[in-house]
């Protein structure tokens, strides 16, 4: 090793071989290339350099202009104030070189002190509280005397140097090893990067490799050394890392990057972001606070504002703060310093304009921790050219994707799939999109906060409309053939895969169908998605995209196609779940039927054959029912689809019970229910788009109790009760519990079976606007609570339920309906009750 020196001119020194600069024995900071120039200099103090040699000096391996000389000689002379009150260090001699023109003094006095050893003592001191991360504090402190070289990755702004720190103090103090942290944000030359280590460790440091004086230092004796902020020098720590783990057996490495080193032996821990609720969770005070992101909130918020306090009125506003912040620590304390200054409700409500909002980071930050969006400019401007633009197409995608879809999305004439693959994995290295490392199918996503910032960049570079239109037309490739999900054909994981698609769906209609866009893929978008809408129990969101649809297709060249009357059949659909089987219900089915007769389309005219059906007997025109439901069950057999069949059945016994035919309707849906023991469903759902087995137990215990059987129909109403709360289907729920269950308990007189019952059904009506099924919930809670049923906006089918559950409300209405002459399964009921339809009933009474 070299012998410390250092060289003193006016009220600076130069300390060797540290190569430190320092003002009246504070640091001066210089540039790698403005300081390998004053060295130069300086060692030849009073004597002409030539430019050409000085270039040669400071660029030994490149070959430089004399300009390059200039900008680096411009930083020097700033830093030294060169020209203040006179004083000229370096003096330029036109056409010849430079010379240093100070006197300067050299000694051989020592080094500048080097870190003291004595573990926590050589790590910053954090000021501020770690929270919610006990665990992977703990579980990574225990992991490194097995792993020599540990990676901490993750975005910007998740935590990962407060982690790393944590760690090291722990490590240092159970183990007395000495801990070092080296701090590479500030460095920018790669070329830097061992004598930036090797100024932290103390190391005596030559102007030429460092890395063997770094390695002879450190040998076998144990230290743990913190690489913090890498991904900016990534391939210089990398192999900066391999040369000390392989000639120093004591060191350990704890790396914070937001991408992996690659280095031989690397173990990676990608920090995850800190819990926080889920999207329209009511939150308790106490539930709360149970978050960790939301305990930081608290924690920052009352630095910022010590009234601030955690109340009920504002739990669930935090709770979306640091849900739609996705849980990044720096940007939940960038929008809790906010509190300062505005409400939580007001900060919740102005987060789509994020990067504007949240610019409250402390003044001692690094540049890039200031702000929300130079943290993430700071990684964007470290990607390769198409990393940046696979990343500004991918925030089209507002769910989880594969790489097929980044494919589908991103590619172009200048990009095409297998760019685009590398671009994708290159960023989900560097922690820009988050990957599902489980079993996943849409393994991928961006976060939400990483998103809007890539959306920002993407209208920035004004591609915004062919990106959107891809992803437009992606999405009507996904669900291209909706007919197997009508019909109940669709596996049950295809449903959940394409379930975790909605909001990409809602975003390219958003696109599409705005003014200028594209009507053709808003049409088709609602038109191929529309069993999804469904299957999630979203009818009423539906209904207003389907309304939009169908405006556009009138009077154009999509009236009477296949996609016309797929659309007048999901209208139908939605019509019934929100309204009820009111005439525009009728209409939209007929008028599909119609279409669909002449287009010659079997499947088609079974679909919305089915739909006039079910507004019939909904609507309690049961007669009218039934040669619907045979003329569906002659086309089901000419098919030879068990499937098909199955549903004609189901359709004859619900027409056959509500006509009052119960032994008929039994022996029908029986079978049935035997049929669909056997496995050959691919899910449960029916034409109706709810579950097809509680649809049948549903018909099944109301025909057992008309028949006398009532213990086991109210078993059977338990029953169908608890799978449908199960399933967690909310037009399942509605349907088992208003057609099924609830009637059976109230007709038992098992008055608390059906109070709770009712209060589950009206959670799902009110939440997802199902005005008909409402009408059910709030007729079951007056009954059950002895209270007057109102039969205003109540179909004939929900009227007859009512009165037999001892509404005399709804005896009158069904008598002043004519429904004493007309068969039913309740006109006995009717007919005995006549003479006392006015009466009140004062509490539900069992029907017999």
């Amino acid at each position: 090793m070299i012998s410390p020196y250092s060289i003193a001119f006016g009220p600076f020194t130069l300390h060797f071989p540290q190569r430190a600069l320092t003002k009246n024995g504070e640091p001066v900071r210089l540039g790698s290339r403005a300081l390998d120039i004053l060295v130069v200099l300086v060692e030849s103090a009073g004597t002409l350099m030539p430019t050409r040699d000085l270039c040669a000096r400071v660029w030994a391996d490149n070959v430089v202009d004399e300009g390059a000389l200039r900008v680096h000689l411009s930083a020097l002379r700033k830093a030294l104030g060169d020209g203040v009150d006179g004083i000229r260090y370096i003096v330029n001699e036109t056409g010849r070189g430079y010379r240093f023109a100070v006197p300067v003094s050299k000694s051989s006095a020592g080094p500048l002190a080097a870190p003291a050893p004595g573990g926590a003592r050589t790590l910053p001191v954090k000021l501020a509280r770690v929270i919610g991360r006990d665990e992977v504090i703990a579980g990574l402190t225990d992991q490194l005397p097995k792993r020599r070289l540990l990676t901490i990755t993750g975005p910007g702004g998740m935590g990962k140097t407060t982690v790393a720190l944590a760690i090291a103090h722990r490590f240092a103090e159970q183990t007395g090893t000495r801990a070092l942290f080296v701090n590479f944000a500030p460095v920018s030359d790669a070329s830097n990067a061992a004598s930036t280590v090797a100024s932290a460790v103390g190391v005596a440091v030559s102007t030429g490799d460092p890395v063997p004086d770094l390695i002879r230092t450190l040998a076998d004796a144990p230290v743990l050394l913190v690489l913090d902020n890498c991904e900016h020098l990534i391939d210089a720590v990398a192999e900066l890392a391999e040369q000390l783990l392989q000639a120093a057996p004591g060191v350990h490495l704890l790396v914070t990057s937001r991408e992996p080193l690659r280095s031989e032996g690397e173990s990676v821990h990608r920090l995850a972001a800190l819990p926080s609720p889920d999207s329209g969770t009511a939150l308790s005070t106490n539930q709360a606070s149970e978050y960790p992101a939301i305990a930081l909130f608290v924690d920052r918020a009352n630095a910022a504002n010590d009234t601030f306090a955690l109340t009920e009125a504002n739990a669930t506003a935090v709770g979306d703060i640091c849900r739609r912040l996705d849980g990044i620590p720096l940007a939940i304390e960038f929008a809790a310093a906010r509190v300062g200054l505005m409400d939580v409700h007001a900060i919740a409500a102005r987060l789509d304009d994020r990067f504007a909002l949240l610019t409250q980071g402390r003044r001692t930050a690094l540049p890039r921790q200031q702000t929300l969006r130079a943290t993430l400019d700071w990684s964007y401007e470290l990607l390769q050219p198409q990393e940046q633009q696979v990343l500004r197409r991918l925030s089209v995608m507002r769910a989880s994707f594969d790489m097929s879809e980044a494919a589908a999305v991103a590619r172009c004439e200048a990009l095409d799939e297998l760019a685009v693959f590398d671009a994708t994995t290159g960023l989900i290295a560097k922690s820009l999109i988050s990957c599902d490392v489980g079993d996943s199918p849409l393994p991928y996503r961006l976060l939400d906060t990483t998103r809007h910032y890539a959306h920002l960049r993407l209208v920035e570079a004004g591609e915004t409309d062919a990106v959107r239109r891809r992803h437009a037309q992606h999405c009507c490739q996904v669900f291209a053939d909706p007919a197997a999900a009508w019909e109940g054909k669709a596996p049950r994981e295809w449903l959940a895969i394409h379930s975790r698609r909605i909001d990409d769906i809602r975003a390219a209609f958003e696109w599409a169908s705005r003014e200028g866009g594209e009507r053709h893929i808003a049409i088709t978008l609602v038109i191929v998605t529309a069993p999804l809408w469904f299957h999630l129990s979203l009818p009423h969101e539906f209904l207003g995209l389907a309304e939009h649809a169908i405006a556009a297709v009138e009077g154009s060249d999509l009236a009477g196609t296949p996609e016309h009357v797929e659309l007048l059949a999901a209208y139908g659909h939605a019509l019934w779940h929100t309204r009820g089987p009111t005439p525009a219900m009728a209409q939209a089915f007929e008028h599909a039927y119609e279409a669909a007769c002449r287009l010659a389309d079997l499947g088609m005219e079974m679909r919305t054959l089915w739909g006039i059906w079910a507004q019939r007997i909904l609507a309690g025109s049961y007669a009218e029912s039934l040669p619907l439901a045979e003329h569906f069950s002659r086309l089901a057999a000419g098919t030879g689809d068990l499937s098909a069949v199955q549903t004609a059945d189901h359709m004859k016994a619900l027409s056959h019970h509500f006509l009052g035919d119960q032994r008929e309707a039994r022996s029908l849906i029986e079978d049935v229910i035997a049929r669909d023991e056997d496995p050959i469903r691919a899910n449960h759902a029916n034409h109706a788009q709810v579950d097809g087995r509680i649809a049948s137990m549903s018909l099944l215990m109301r025909i057992l109790w008309l028949q006398g059987d009532r213990d086991r129909a109210l078993a059977l109403a338990r029953e169908c009760a608890a799978l449908a709360l199960e399933v967690d289907h909310d037009l399942s729920i509605c349907y088992g519990l208003s057609i099924g269950s609830i009637p059976v308990a109230i007709w038992a007189n098992d008055l608390a079976m059906a109070r709770e019952l009712t209060g589950r059904l009206r959670e799902r009506t009110r939440q997802r606007g199902l005005s008909y099924w409402d009408k059910w919930a709030e007729s079951f809670a007056a009954l059950a609570n002895a209270r007057p049923v109102a039969p205003h906006g109540a179909t004939l089918m929900q009227l007859e339920v009512f009165a037999s559950a001892g509404s005399p409300s709804c005896v009158n209405a069904l008598i002043a309906a004519g429904r004493l002459d007309q068969p039913s399964w309740c006109r006995d009921l009717l007919a005995e009750r006549h003479d006392a339809s006015n009466a009140a009933a004062a509490t539900p009474r069992e029907f017999s």
